[in-house]
């Protein structure tokens, strides 16, 4: 698996960005993962995928419940 060099990455347990504190994927991590993976696509699919596993035992761990746009948070931006 490619590992994605960007700075904005997802805090854990919050999965905000470390940099700019907005729920990641943040606008500029979207747009570096986009740029790395241009040539494997479904590797971003499934880095994104197993971020969103992360989140989910992240915050099934925790008081919070999860956001209900998981779905679109993580995967719904990043295309087929």
């Amino acid at each position: 698996m490619l590992v994605p060099r960007t700075e904005h990455v997802g805090e854990r347990p919050s999965w905000d960005c470390r940099v700019c504190g907005q729920p990641w994927p943040c606008a500029t991590a979207k747009v570096e993962l986009t740029e790395q993976y241009q040539n494997f696509p479904h590797g971003l699919s499934v880095y994104l995928g197993s971020c969103l596993l992360e989140a989910i035992d992240d915050w099934a761990a925790g008081s919070g419940g999860a956001p209900t746009d998981l779905y679109e948070r993580f995967l719904g931006w990043a295309g087929p």
